[in-house]
């Protein structure tokens, strides 16, 4: 099977002045399956929305190659490659509030690509889709004339969700799209994509620095750490067997649910300062599972 995204050795650099520059990635490299879910770890600053962004173009790559789809991503697009990008990539925002438009009804907010693209033959078939599509991740269609700022957070969420999933892409950039609800919505939000991944066989891109809910929706795992990806597998190769001491000490400060096991639990530490990622490339450990090394 070829993958739906290749993305090699990415670099993602922002000059802020004429002595200093933010390297945010560097030499990044990961593929991503149809209908598979890939989740992008690590703490906060470690370039994961970053990534995100200049995947779906957001940002203009500083070097590196993006395969989406068959196309190349990366560099100068022309106007087909943009408009299957825009069609076939969507993006679901971190902050459900800031990334919705208050001045405009949700029933335009969502309908707003199927405007641009085309998707639609008449206004009656324009409203069908979006009731459909409000249906699908479980709100009224009656919600379509309400503006953002009547709905709760897990609502509006919904909605961003219904806004990416209209398009009917087949790569969605999750970018912590949780990180915001309280934990029980948390849970409704997760299991609401799977239910429309099975369903449409979209992929996943899934930003998040929440490692359990990671475990629970991801297929393969990526872990980043000051914008290089240190170690890669699979769900099961990652949290059975973390190779690098970055992934190690990430895995130890998940709380566990026994309060005994969790008293006697000892965080594994870290010092970044005896790592240097320079010019280091990832090596097999086995199968699918790959760390930066020698």
């Amino acid at each position: 099977m070829k993958p739906l995204l290749e993305v090699k050795n990415l670099f993602q650099h922002f000059k802020i002045s004429r002595r200093f520059t933010v390297k945010a990635v560097n030499g990044v490299s990961f593929e991503i399956y149809p209908g598979e879910t890939y989740g992008l770890v690590g703490e906060s600053g470690s370039g994961k929305t970053t990534i995100g962004r200049s995947i779906i173009r957001l940002y203009d790559p500083t070097g590196g190659e993006i395969f989406f789809n068959g196309s190349k991503i990366s560099g100068k697009l022309d106007a087909a490659t943009n408009k299957m990008l825009r069609k076939n990539m969507q993006m679901i925002f971190q902050d459900p509030m800031s990334s919705l438009n208050p001045r405009k009804k949700i029933s335009d907010i969502i309908g707003e690509g199927l405007d641009i693209q085309g998707l639609y033959s008449d206004l009656k078939q324009r409203n069908e889709i979006i009731s459909e599509i409000l249906k699908k991740v479980g709100l009224s269609p009656a919600h379509a004339e309400r503006y953002p700022q009547q709905f709760s957070g897990g609502q509006r969420q919904r909605v961003g969700i219904a806004r990416a999933l209209v398009m009917n892409p087949k790569l969605i950039i999750a970018d912590e799209c949780i990180s915001a609800l309280d934990v029980s919505v948390q849970a409704q939000v997760v299991n609401l994509m799977k239910d429309i991944q099975a369903e449409t066989k979209c992929a996943y891109l899934f930003i998040a620095h929440d490692l359990s809910m990671v475990k629970y929706i991801s297929d393969r795992i990526g872990v980043l750490h000051k914008g290089y990806l240190v170690e890669t597998g699979t769900t099961e190769e990652i949290f059975s067997n973390p190779v690098h001491p970055y992934t190690k000490s990430l895995l130890s400060a998940v709380p566990l649910t026994n309060p005994v096991i969790e008293k006697k639990r000892k965080l594994v530490s870290f010092d970044a300062s005896n790592f240097n990622y320079e010019n280091q490339k990832l090596r097999q450990i086995s199968g699918s599972h790959f760390v930066i090394g020698d």
